[in-house]
């Protein structure tokens, strides 16, 4: 190659690099992700509607859950490069970004999705499907349950086994005589 474009490619990758923020590209990768799953789900021909529905809902709050983490997570830890020699703290910065963007994706996104996204969904399905009520007539009353007792009249679990002939109950052989 060229030594000029040599040169050039070497400024170019440099000057990426020096401005290189891990948060960005995965909140991108996020973001596409939010818009592209639930829209490839909806388009699914084999699912119920309701599923599709659902999963596709699921999808995207979970992503919808993952962008502020990502940046929370990645800006939190590039804060503790104060810590780090002044010589070393934008690359310190770097690193502690892409340490805080994997931790949040290893740890608090689903963290935060198993503890968000079922009560979510759990109020947009009652949106969706509200339980009908039943209805009483005045002056009706509703009848009393009764508790359920249990009774054991098995007096032997061994039921079969005075039924078998002596041969098979000592000294019994698999495959005949």
């Amino acid at each position: 190659m060229n030594e000029a474009a040599s040169k050039v490619l070497e400024r170019i990758f440099l000057k990426l690099g020096n401005l290189h923020k891990p948060i960005y590209p995965v909140m991108m990768i996020a973001a596409v992700k939010g818009i592209c799953r639930p829209a490839f789900t909806m388009m699914d021909k084999t699912e119920e509607p309701e599923t599709k529905r659902y999963t596709a809902l699921r999808e995207g709050l979970t992503e919808i859950i993952a962008i502020p983490t990502y940046f929370a997570c990645g800006k939190a830890s590039a804060s503790l490069s104060r810590l780090f020699p002044e010589k070393i703290r934008g690359n310190a910065a770097t690193n502690l970004m892409f340490m805080g963007v994997c931790g949040a994706a290893l740890f608090a996104i689903p963290a935060l999705c198993s503890v968000a996204i079922k009560p979510i969904m759990d109020v947009i399905h009652k949106k969706r499907n509200p339980q009908p009520q039943p209805i009483l007539l005045s002056g009706t009353v509703r009848p009393t349950k009764f508790p359920v007792t249990y009774h054991n009249n098995f007096h032997s679990l061994n039921t079969f086994s005075s039924r078998l002939p002596d041969t098979y109950r000592l000294n019994s052989r698999i495959g005949g005589v």
